[in-house]
Formats: structure tokens, sequence, C-alpha cells
């Protein structure tokens, strides 16, 4: 019985560290526009979304959640003061569906583990212009902001209904609002 439930444990810890997205670090100056290109092949599903639409992040909502069945890539920077961070996601294939997602705060913890954070915003496919994107195309967008202290910035890169490899361009944009 002891062997059966430590090969289980193990099994599952191997299964944990399988679907681990890979985190890279970036660096973001105010008053500066920085380019990124990477593939989603760096990255690996996240099975349990159910982090997103919880009510302490409100990152989307779960009827949303074929946009973000893919390869997760993550990337930590930190917007400073008194500043406006764009995030803009830019695949190099305009046929292949990426969302993007963004979250400040959050003490660190990456999903499906965030409790909660201070801010998160998603951007995913959309086919019927709205108000924000009366043009809707392959480019997502998202935007946080921060006032009177820093915060850690955690970036994920998704592919939409499964997709696991494909090229994209992430712009990181900083603007000081004092």
């Amino acid at each position: 019985m002891r062997f059966f439930l430590s090969l289980s444990l193990l099994f599952l810890s191997a299964l944990a560290i399988a679907q681990a997205p890979s985190v890279f670090a970036l660096e973001a100056r105010a008053g500066e526009s920085l380019n990124y290109e990477m593939d989603l092949n760096a990255g690996a599903p996240i099975t349990d979304l159910s982090w997103a639409w919880n009510s302490s992040n409100a990152c989307f909502v779960e009827p949303r959640k074929q946009y973000f069945t893919g390869n997760h890539v993550l990337f930590k920077t930190e917007i400073p003061t008194y500043s406006t961070m764009v995030i803009r996601l830019v695949p190099t294939d305009p046929s292949q569906n990426m969302s993007i997602y963004a979250y400040s705060g959050g003490g660190g913890a990456l999903p499906p583990a965030l409790a909660s954070c201070v801010s998160c915003e998603a951007d995913f496919y959309q086919d019927r212009p709205s108000r924000t994107r009366p043009n809707p195309d392959h480019t997502r967008s998202v935007e946080l902001r921060a006032v009177t202290r820093p915060y850690p910035v955690t970036i994920g890169v998704v592919g939409a209904d499964g997709l696991a490899e494909g090229t994209f361009t992430l712009e990181i944009t900083v603007t000081k609002n004092r």
C-alpha cells in the first residue's frame, strides 16, 4: 500500500511539473517600447483555469475558457509607480488564434495557484465589432495601471483551442502618468 501511495504521489508530482509553464523575466522601462519574440512551444497547458473566473481575480469568464486552452507562456516584469503599461500580442501568422492576459500583484503566485491579484485583464478573439474594438483582428492588447506603488506583473500568452505552437511578438510600452 505504501509503495502504491508513493508511486501515485510521484506520478502526480511529475504531472504537475510537466504542466508547469516556463516563466521568462522581462524588463519593462518607463518611456520605452520593448519587443520580445517567442514561440508558444516554450510553454505548457494549464488545465485548471478556474483561477481566472474566481471573483478575486476576474480575469476572464468561464464561457471564454476555449480561448485559453493551449500552451501558456508566462512572463514576469514590474510596473513602476504612476505608470500605464500597454501589452500587445502580435502572432506572426495572422491565422493563428492566440489570447493574452496580464495581472498585477498576486504576491508572486502563478496560475493556477493565483488566489487573488490587484487587477487582471484579458483579450481574446472576438468575431464581432465592439465599442472598444470596431475592427477585430489577430492582435490582442491589455492595459494595466499603477498609482502610488509599483506592482509585479505577470503576462500570459496562450494558444486558443489547444494551440501549442506558433511564434509571436510581445510589445510592452510603459508610460509615466506623472
